[in-house]
Order: structure tokens, then sequence, then C-alpha cells
């Protein structure tokens, strides 16, 4: 803020939460400005102390005259008391009277450049030396005079610029506050919400222990199957073995049945040639080439029997090879998901840890806020 921003009246726009921080800060620039660049006499060279004295006397309020030696550019100061002590003395009418009044101006006063930034103002003038400190300042605008600032326009000046550091540090404490606020609540949000992940982790960690452990009692029971299925896979692979030796052993009982045959047919003949001697042997013959007939017919059912036992067995081998292969593309499937199950368990259990360190740290800068907002508070109670 410069005296410039003091002495005009800025017209801005403003949002509403700054409004009535900017409404109290008009009203301390418009008090301070009251008393910003007095108006004040100025001499040339010309001027004696007399006529500088009876300005004087003339303007009880006047607290002080500037010399300038061109229009405006002011280069001394003669304050009031100085002029008063320096011509009430015994002999100072016949010092004083008709010497030129910057005979006893001060050449070297405070000048500001309106441009100056009020606190590097009152810094500057209220760390004068202690015989210039109550000695006005003078106030340029590009070296040309506007007018002057008593030791008591200073002292306003500063008042209004510490309330008006005051209004915004209130403002700001007010806005922190508000802000903590909201961040203590976005916390709590934060903190509920960590907790809900962290108790559906642990649910969801109990169903992937619960999905395992169906999964494994599958996969036994697979493997079990696998096992028996490969089990009456070797039986059936044995079962056509034995089948193919029994149509080996039924093909020789065959052929054992036509030889008998053959025998029994020549034994026919031969007893037919022997007569009435070979009657009870031509009997004989007979039944045993009847008998060779049975043996034969038996045979040759056996073999479609066999034949048939042969198809069906290679059948039920064929289907449960294919199941076999389903039932280990299945329990590869469930091994997967097994596997699957076990990640989501550990995922479950790193995120179930994540929320319960979100919830951990929201807890800790929860707590730091409230800290924070109740020291805050006791500052803004013992401001007020």
């Amino acid at each position: 803020m410069t005296l410039l921003q003091h002495k005009l009246h800025r017209s801005t726009t403003v949002n509403n939460n700054e409004r009535m921080l900017n409404d109290q800060r008009a009203q301390s620039q418009h008090i301070s400005a009251l008393f910003l660049c007095r108006q004040v006499p100025v001499i040339g060279m010309l001027e004696t102390c007399r006529e500088v004295m009876d300005i004087f006397k003339s303007n009880p309020e006047l607290p002080c005259i500037v010399y300038c030696r061109e229009a405006d550019r002011p280069e001394g100061l003669i304050m009031r008391d100085d002029m008063f002590r320096r011509m009430t003395g015994r002999f100072s009418r016949e010092i004083y009277d008709h010497r030129p009044a910057t005979y006893i101006a001060d050449m070297q006063p405070m000048m500001a450049d309106i441009s100056l930034p009020l606190s590097k103002l009152l810094h500057q003038a209220l760390n004068r030396q202690e015989s210039k400190f109550y000695d006005c300042v003078l106030m340029t605008d590009q070296n040309k005079l506007l007018g002057v600032l008593t030791v008591q326009d200073l002292l306003h000046l500063s008042t209004s610029l510490q309330k008006e550091a005051e209004s915004k540090r209130e403002f700001i404490l007010n806005e922190s506050i508000s802000h903590t606020l909201k961040i203590e609540q976005s916390l709590n949000q934060v903190a509920s919400a960590a907790q809900v992940t962290q108790a559906r982790s642990q649910v969801i960690k109990e169903w992937s222990q619960s999905g395992n452990e169906k999964l494994e009692h599958v996969s036994s029971s697979y493997k079990r199957l696998v096992s028996s299925i490969e089990q009456r896979a070797d039986s059936v692979s044995q079962l056509l073995q034995n089948a193919d030796h029994i149509s080996s052993m039924t093909k020789q009982i065959t052929s054992l049945a036509d030889h008998s045959k053959l025998l029994a047919i020549n034994a026919s003949i031969e007893a037919a040639h022997a007569g009435e001697h070979g009657k009870g042997f031509r009997i004989v013959a007979g039944e045993v080439q009847s008998f060779a007939k049975q043996i034969r017919n038996l045979s040759e059912d056996i073999s479609n029997l066999l034949i048939q036992i042969h198809r069906l067995v290679t059948e039920t081998a064929e289907a449960s090879a294919s199941s076999l292969q389903d039932i280990r593309s299945c329990e590869s499937a469930v091994a997967e998901g097994g596997h699957i199950f076990v990640q989501l368990e550990q995922v479950a259990k790193e995120v179930g840890d994540s929320g319960g360190q979100v919830h951990d740290l929201t807890e800790e800068a929860s707590a730091l806020i409230k800290q924070i907002k109740g020291e805050m508070e006791m500052i803004d109670l013992q401001d007020s």
C-alpha cells in the first residue's frame, strides 16, 4: 500500500469473502486520508524571518512552512516551534528579523515520494534522530510538493495501517479456521472411507479364503476321480488283453473242433468198412462228430460275444480317455482359480493394511488439525 493508494479512491471488484475486510480497509484509509498531505505556505529566497514569523502568528494551526527555490520543488523546511524558539530570544529580532528565512531553514528535511510504500515511509519517519523526530515530512510527486505530514499524521497513518493489518490478520485467521474445519471434515470422511475399505477388504479376504478352501476340496475330488479313471482305464486295458487272449483260445478250440470232426468222419468211414464189427465204433464216431459240431457252435458264439465285448470295452476306453482329458483340463482351471483366490486374498490383505494405514494417518492429521484449530481459536479469543 502506498500513500497514493490512501489518497486516491479506488473502485475494485472483490469477492464475497473479502468484501467485509475491504469495507474495513476502506474506512481505515478514509480516516488516514484526512491527515494526508496538509497544504502549507511556500516561500522563496526573498522572504525574511520576520515575514515568516508573521505568517505563523496569523495561522496558529500552521505546523511549518516550506522553502522552494523553484516552483513546487521543495528544498528546505521551517518548523513552527523552531521558528518561535529562535525569534523569542533577547536579541532575536535584531539578529533574525531582516535575514532571509532560509538562514534558519532545515535544508535537509525528510522528503518522500507519494509512491513510497506506507510501511517504509512510517519506518523512515518514526526512526529519525530525536532532533528531527517531530519535523514534518515533505510529500512529493516526481519532486513536486504535494503537502506535508506531521508526526500526528504519521501516527494516525501507523494506527490505520495497524488496524488494517489487524483486520487482514483476523480475516486470514477466520479463513484459516474455516479451511481447517473443511480439512477436518474431509479427513473424517477419508478416515470413514478407509475404515469401510478395511472392513470390506477383510470380508473379501475371508471370501477368498473360503473360495480357495472349496477349490482345494474340488481339486482333491478331481485328483481322486482322475486316479479312479486311470485305474479303470488300466482295468479296461487288461480286459481287452484278456478278451484278445480268450478270442485266440476260442480259435484254437474251433480248430480242435474242426479237427475232431474230421477225425469222426474218418472214423465213421473206417467203421463202415468194418461192417458189423465197426457198428459200435460208428456210433461213437457219430457222437464225437456231433460233439465237435456243438463245440464249434459254442466257439462261434463265444467269438461273437467277445467281438461285442471288445467293441464295448474299446468304446469305454475311448470315453474314459476323453473324460480323463476333460477332467484334467478342468483340474488345471481349478488350480488356476485357486491361485487367483490366493492372489485375491493377498491383494485384499494389502488393501486392508493400506486402508488401516490411511485411517491411522488421517486420525493423526485430524488430531493435528484440531490442535491447530484450537490454537487459532485461542489466538482469536486473546485478540478479542
